[in-house]
């Protein structure tokens, strides 16, 4: 009968001495809280990525209707033949198109790579 006591008592002591101790008394709460933020930046990352694909399409097509209309009207502005606007502009929507493009691509070569 001491020996179960003993036992108990040196299971009761080893018990005690492997608890963990939290290094903050709201460590889990910070925890929890950090993965719900993240939980709702992913939600709002992907709501973002639908966006910019949405303003890219509609951008390029504001750029191709404004460009039909430049090459149809010839619309002139002072000292600056037709031509020469259309060139202009065409020259900065492909560039403007290119480098939105790439963006495009990274952003969502970055999607696939991280899993959302």
């Amino acid at each position: 009968m001491q020996d179960n006591v003993n036992n108990d008592r040196l299971l009761s002591e080893l018990m005690q001495k492997s608890q963990l101790e939290m290094p903050f008394t709201d460590f889990e709460e910070m925890v929890m809280h950090r993965i719900n933020s993240e939980v709702k930046q992913k939600d709002l990352l992907l709501r973002y990525r639908k966006l910019s694909f949405l303003f890219f399409v509609l951008g390029t097509g504001f750029g191709l209707a404004i460009n039909f209309i430049l090459q149809k009207s010839q619309l002139t502005f002072p000292g600056i033949p037709p031509q020469t606007t259309l060139l202009i502009f065409q020259s900065i929507f492909v560039l403007f198109f290119l480098t939105q493009l790439d963006n495009s691509f990274k952003l969502f070569r970055n999607m696939k790579q991280s899993g959302s």
